[in-house]
């Protein structure tokens, strides 16, 4: 491990972020790709992608108590911020919230065609995807993004690369710190845990395979 220092945590802090981009990146590519596709397994998957690329998204600039907001670091494209602001309240009212009609439930009444006779009182909910049109916009505005952290982790990145060729490497594979990998039992599985600036050690959750 790179030795602990405000670069290195500046480095993590704006790294996590680069992750969650990544991570939004990823989701909105995979529902673009099923959208012309009707018969696309990804299809009944779509609306999901989106809502998982906007909570990817909006966790880098909504308030958080290990890291700053990307947008301390990066200002978002003026041409891109209607987008950025779409997303946010799409975040906030239908996808962490269950506020906007984009997702209305209908009390509906089944009768028979016939004899008008009530056959069932059903409860379907009717939900709107976002569009592809701002599905685009919104990969347009996480790859902008993206490009303007890369910018600023990029000067923090040499100087540790620096810092690391200054370093006694021997004695750095000798004795240097690792990441520690934490074995736990999937029964132990938890979110409580805040994780620190500089992170020395993560959990893996091992799941134990019923007996066939």
């Amino acid at each position: 491990m790179v030795d602990d220092s405000d670069d290195a945590r500046l480095f993590i802090e704006l790294s996590s972020h680069a992750a969650d981009l990544v991570e939004a990146r990823d989701a909105l590519e995979l529902a673009l790709r099923s959208m012309p596709d009707p018969d696309s397994p990804l299809r009944d998957a779509e609306r999901s992608l989106v809502a998982n690329a906007a909570m990817a998204y909006c966790r880098t600039f909504f308030p958080s108590k290990v890291r700053r907001p990307v947008t301390v670091f990066v200002e978002i494209p003026q041409a891109l911020v209607a987008t950025h602001e779409l997303v946010a309240v799409f975040r906030n009212r239908t996808i962490a919230h269950s506020q906007s009609d984009l997702s209305v439930t209908y009390a509906l009444g089944v009768l028979d065609a016939e004899t008008l006779e009530v056959l069932d009182v059903t409860a379907p909910n009717i939900s709107s995807p976002m569009p592809p049109e701002q599905v685009r916009s919104f990969v347009a505005l996480v790859d902008a993004v993206t490009e303007r952290l890369d910018e600023v982790i990029e000067p923090i990145r040499l100087s540790l690369m620096r810092r690391l060729a200054d370093a006694d490497r021997p004695a750095l594979l000798k004795d240097g710190q690792k990441p520690t990998l934490r074995a736990l039992p999937a029964a132990e599985f938890d979110s409580r845990t805040t994780r620190p600036p500089y992170p020395a050690s993560h959990p893996v959750y091992l799941t134990r395979e019923p007996d066939s």
